[in-house]
């Protein structure tokens, strides 16, 4: 019979128990805490971003822009989406209140998800980045933000939940996966009654 080794056995920890609870500052310039304001109690989508970003980032904010109307008949006010910099030292509390105007995600809106923009001390996001996993194996890479990934990171923290898509994918395939994955009740998950 094969021995399991501590190098391939089964993850035990839940996922959200590796994430910090580390202090940041949304767009609005309010003090937040990672897992305590944004993710407890919540279905979320998570991605990277940073303002001057020429690549991926316009395209990825505009697919979430498009996600909020969508997904908020299926979870109303529990869904929140979270677009973090990787470029805490350019990317302000005031420099992502402007990139998320040209989004509508400047202020709240009635019946749409919350959507933060995030930014913190470089220590800061480089843990929170660790602790969700969205970097890269190769250190080269995993260095220069223009070669980020276009994925969101969506899921249910509380049911530990967790899936990744590349950010392109049609809308209807998003909205599919984020409910099945993400949903509280089954009538989320599935769109039907129980």
């Amino acid at each position: 019979m094969p021995t399991v080794s501590a190098s391939n056995a089964i993850p035990t920890s839940r996922l959200v128990d590796r994430i910090p609870d580390i202090p940041l500052v949304n767009h609005r310039g309010e003090d937040v805490r990672l897992v305590t304001d944004l993710l407890a109690g919540r279905a979320v989508i998570i991605n990277s971003m940073f303002t001057v970003c020429r690549g991926s980032c316009p395209g990825t904010s505009q697919t979430l822009h498009d996600l909020r109307p969508a997904l908020w008949p299926v979870f109303g006010p529990r869904l929140h989406i979270i677009s973090f910099t990787l470029e805490p030292e350019i990317d302000t509390a005031e420099e992502l209140r402007a990139y998320a105007g040209a989004y509508g995600a400047d202020t709240r809106a009635a019946n749409l998800p919350d959507w933060q923009f995030l930014t913190g001390t470089p220590a800061a996001i480089e843990r929170m980045r660790r602790g969700l996993g969205l970097y890269d194996l190769d250190p080269a890479v995993d260095r220069d933000p223009t070669r980020h990934a276009a994925v969101l990171l969506f899921g249910n923290p509380d049911k530990d939940r967790w899936a990744v898509l590349p950010s392109s994918l049609r809308q209807g395939l998003l909205v599919e996966a984020v409910r099945r994955v993400a949903g509280f009740t089954f009538e989320q998950r599935y769109g039907i009654r129980g």
